[in-house]
């Protein structure tokens, strides 16, 4: 993944907005023909809300909106929702993660000198790499522990075949080569005196074999 990849090289530069004073009903339309759940509401280029397909639809549904119809029918303004959260399209992706992350959205919009320039869904940040933080990341590593069959520290308990190492299960010798307690590596018994014969960890008896 490129670690200098930004908001300006994944946006949309070509985003559905409505503004404030459209009608509902064609908003919604609008919503259907393109088939998006979410629109930006603009005011002069500025992002100053959202009109989502739940709140769109609610709307219309509703009976006391629907008596607005004889006055020309409700606007966008009258049922969106706040603002989009935002970025500047030199931020990096992790930084759009953070903002979806803390805001519970799923895209944020892009601004630069006040007017909104594009848009970067969760699905975009994710197809281009961006680093997944807290929950998601401890996610990741624990299904890259399972993948390698060790967590990381535990390196030392395995030996260079990838078994245990012997000495995990009894000691034969220490770093002076000095006989310790240990299993005899030929015969299995349990004995005081361990020595090192042919690179194994033995008894005397099985050493004088």
């Amino acid at each position: 993944m490129r670690t200098d990849t930004t908001v300006r090289d994944v946006m949309h530069r070509e985003f559905l907005g409505v503004s404030e004073s459209d009608g509902l009903t064609d908003a919604a339309a609008l919503m259907v023909e393109e088939e998006t759940d979410c629109l930006v509401v603009v005011r002069g280029g500025e992002p100053v809300g959202r009109l989502g397909s739940r709140d769109a639809l609610g709307a219309l549904l509703d009976a006391d909106v629907q008596s607005e119809g004889d006055a020309g029918g409700p606007t966008v303004g009258s049922v969106m929702g706040p603002p989009l959260p935002t970025v500047t399209p030199d931020d990096s992706l992790a930084a759009v993660e953070e903002r979806l992350v803390s805001e519970g959205a799923d895209r944020v919009v892009a601004v630069e000198g006040g007017e909104a320039v594009g848009v970067v869904t969760a699905g975009d940040a994710l197809a281009a790499g961006a680093p997944r933080t807290g929950d998601g990341a401890r996610e990741a590593a624990v299904a890259d522990e399972s993948l390698h069959g060790t967590r990381r520290g535990d390196e030392g308990m395995l030996g260079s075949d990838g078994g245990v190492d012997s000495t995990s299960d009894a000691a034969a010798t220490d770093a002076s080569g000095s006989a310790t307690q240990g299993v005899c590596e030929s015969c299995g018994a349990l004995v005081p005196d361990l020595v090192t014969a042919n690179g194994q960890a033995v008894c005397p008896e099985c050493r004088e074999v």
